[in-house]
C-alpha cells in the first residue's frame, strides 16, 4: 500500500507515490529526450541530466537546513522539466541557477508562483542565450561549456517569428508539428507532447481541463487576432511553436502552481494560452508562455475560492462566504 505523500501546497495529500509520479512524467517526456538528442546530439542530454542533479541537490540542501521532508523525486522532475523550456546551446552556467530558483520557489512560495516561470524569466535579462536557438540536426558537442561566443552565427529564427502575409517560413507546418523545425529542448514536437500528454492523463497523472483549456485559448485568440481568412496552416505554426503544446503538457499542469477544482483548472488552461497569445500578438517576443504561467499561478488561489463549493468541510454557493471561510470570524 501507498503512503501519503505530501506535496506544496495546494497538494497537501496525494494517495500516489511521489517515485510513481515523477516515472510517469519521465516516461512521457522520455521521447522528446530522444528525440531533441536525434536533433541536436548529446548536450540536450547534459543540460536536461546537469538540471536534475543541480535540483536534487538544492532540494536535498533545502531540506537539511530547514529540517523538512526530502522530496528528491519531485526535485529531479522538476529540474527536468525547467531544462525542457532551454535552448539546446544554452551555457552550462545558466542551469544550476534556474535549478535553484525553481527549487526555493516551490519550497517557500507555496503554490503562489509556478516555479517552472519563476525560475526561466530571470534568465532572459542576462543575455540573447535564451531565444537563441539553432538549427534542428545541427550536432552540439557535450562538452562545449558555452556557446556564446559564437551563438550570433548559429541562431536561426523560429518558424512562428517568420509568419506573415507575404512570408512562410521554409519549414512546413507538419514539420514543426513533428519536430523538423528549431525549437527549446523540450518543445520540439509537438506530435510527441501529445502523445505524452495522453499518457499522463490515460494515468491519472494529470487531468485533461489545463492541456485541452490552455491550446484551446491560444486557438481562440489566434482566430480572433490572428486569422488572415486564408492561411489555415498559421495555426499549427502558432500553436505548436513558441513552446504552446510543451507549456500545456509539462508547465501550467505542475501541481504546486495549479488550481485544485477541474473548472478551476479548465479557467487556469484558459487564461494561460490566451495571456501566451495575447503577449505574442501585441507583446514583443513570442516566448510569452512562461509570464503567462507566471501571472495565471498568482490568482491559482483565487480561482479555486471562486470555483470550489467544498473547501476543509465547508459548503456554500455564496461567493462572499467562499471568501469568508478563510478569514477568522469577528468577536
Amino acid at each position: 500500500m501507498n503512503k501519503s505523500v505530501e506535496f506544496s501546497a495546494p497538494h497537501l495529500r496525494s494517495s500516489e507515490n511521489e517515485l510513481l509520479i515523477s516515472l510517469d512524467f519521465f516516461f512521457a517526456a522520455l521521447p522528446v529526450i530522444i528525440w531533441s538528442v536525434i536533433a541536436y546530439g548529446a548536450r540536450p542530454l547534459g543540460i536536461t541530466v546537469l538540471s536534475m542533479l543541480c535540483a536534487s541537490l538544492f532540494e536535498l540542501v533545502f531540506a537539511c537546513l530547514l529540517r523538512s521532508r526530502v522530496q528528491i523525486y519531485t526535485a529531479a522532475l522538476l529540474g527536468m522539466i525547467v531544462s525542457f523550456f532551454m535552448p539546446a546551446t544554452i551555457s552550462y552556467w545558466f542551469v544550476p541557477p534556474a535549478a535553484l530558483i525553481a527549487v526555493a520557489s516551490r519550497r517557500f512560495t507555496k503554490g503562489v508562483l509556478n516555479p517552472i516561470s519563476a525560475s526561466l524569466l530571470p534568465l532572459f535579462l542576462f543575455g540573447s542565450e535564451m531565444t537563441a536557438f539553432t538549427k534542428v540536426y545541427h550536432k552540439l558537442d557535450l562538452g562545449v561549456f558555452s556557446y556564446a561566443g559564437n551563438i550570433d552565427e548559429m541562431a536561426v529564427t523560429l518558424p512562428v517569428k517568420m509568419l506573415s502575409p507575404e512570408t512562410t517560413p521554409a519549414a512546413s507546418a507538419f514539420d514543426v508539428f513533428l519536430g523538423n523545425s528549431p525549437e527549446s529542448l523540450g518543445g520540439l514536437s509537438a506530435a510527441l507532447l501529445l502523445i505524452g500528454c495522453l499518457y499522463l492523463i490515460i494515468r491519472g497523472v494529470i487531468s485533461w481541463q489545463i492541456p485541452v483549456g490552455f491550446i484551446g485559448g491560444a486557438a481562440v485568440i489566434w482566430y480572433v487576432f490572428m486569422f488572415d481568412g486564408v492561411n489555415y496552416d498559421y495555426a499549427i505554426y502558432h500553436l505548436c511553436s513558441g513552446g504552446i503544446v510543451l507549456a500545456a503538457v509539462f508547465g501550467a499542469t505542475e501541481y504546486s502552481s495549479a488550481p485544485v477544482v477541474p473548472f478551476g483548472r479548465l479557467v487556469h488552461g484558459v487564461g494561460c494560452g490566451v495571456l501566451a497569445m495575447v503577449f505574442r500578438r501585441f507583446g514583443l517576443y513570442t516566448e510569452g508562455v512562461l509570464l503567462a504561467m507566471l501571472i495565471m499561478s498568482l490568482f491559482s488561489r483565487v480561482i479555486d475560492l471562486v470555483t470550489a463549493e467544498r473547501y476543509f468541510g465547508y459548503r456554500t454557493k455564496k461567493l462572499g462566504e467562499r471568501f469568508g471561510c478563510f478569514f477568522p470570524k469577528l468577536k
